[in-house]
């Protein structure tokens, strides 16, 4: 077995437990800058958008690492990774905000 296919299903598992564990609300320590952010900040945001957020990103880009491997081309990673992580940017700080 190839040495990247491990390792890219190793990271693909990892991605996959972390999008299930903030999915299921056990892992909100997951989501970076929210851990660390003062109560003030955190009630800025809805928790549970944010967790959805996060959550589908992390299973996307999982699944996206693993089909990867089977098309040869590094462009398709970054048109299927990057549209998603900009939408998730902007979503997070405007969807995912309390008003």
């Amino acid at each position: 077995m190839n040495t990247d296919f491990v390792i890219l299903i190793v990271v693909a598992v990892l991605l996959l437990v972390c999008g299930v564990l903030i999915l299921l609300g056990s892992g909100d320590w997951l989501i970076s800058g929210y851990n660390t952010a003062s109560k003030q900040k955190k009630e800025k945001y809805n928790l549970p958008r944010l967790r959805l957020l996060t959550g589908l990103t992390c299973l996307y880009t999982a699944i996206v690492l693993v089909v990867s491997y089977f098309v040869d081309s590094e462009l398709f990673i970054t048109c299927a990774i990057l549209p998603v992580v900009i939408i998730t940017i902007l979503l997070s700080n405007t969807w995912a905000k309390r008003k």
